[in-house]
């Protein structure tokens, strides 16, 4: 039989295929890989933001801030609670020039320790604002 007449795929066709077919299915694990980590990154940051304001607003609430204090909260949960991966680390300033009665500068940072989705290391979420107490 002459080989024009045969019909069907010779093994370099099907292997070239199979090698197209791979790559394809790879890069599309790749991109999934990708939007999963950049998804549970986005709630990492969100859950910072979500404990930062809620420290932030116990210390803007409090009435006299000349009492206010440096805080350090270790292993707590997104709402602050006890048993979580957070750190939460508050430092308050007197401001040069302001009386100590009128206004404080806070800083607060929030880092995430280990587990799926924290953030590299050195990479953290820090806030800074001043507070005159009463919620302002």
């Amino acid at each position: 039989m002459p080989l024009s007449s045969q019909q069907g795929f010779s093994l370099i066709e099907v292997m070239v295929a199979m090698v197209i077919l791979a790559v394809g299915i790879l890069s599309i694990i790749g991109i999934q890989y990708h939007v999963v980590n950049g998804n549970t990154r986005g709630n990492v940051m969100t859950e910072q933001i979500n404990l930062a304001q809620r420290v932030l607003e116990r210390y803007k609430n409090t009435v006299n801030v000349d009492k206010l204090g440096n805080e350090d909260m270790v292993g707590v949960d997104e709402t602050g609670a006890p048993g979580g991966p957070y750190t939460v680390q508050v430092r308050v300033e007197h401001m040069p020039g302001v009386k100590e009665t009128d206004a404080q500068k806070i800083t607060l940072t929030v880092t995430k320790s280990g587990g799926i989705g924290a953030r590299p290391a050195g990479s953290e979420l820090k806030v800074v604002t001043l507070t005159r107490g009463h919620g302002i």
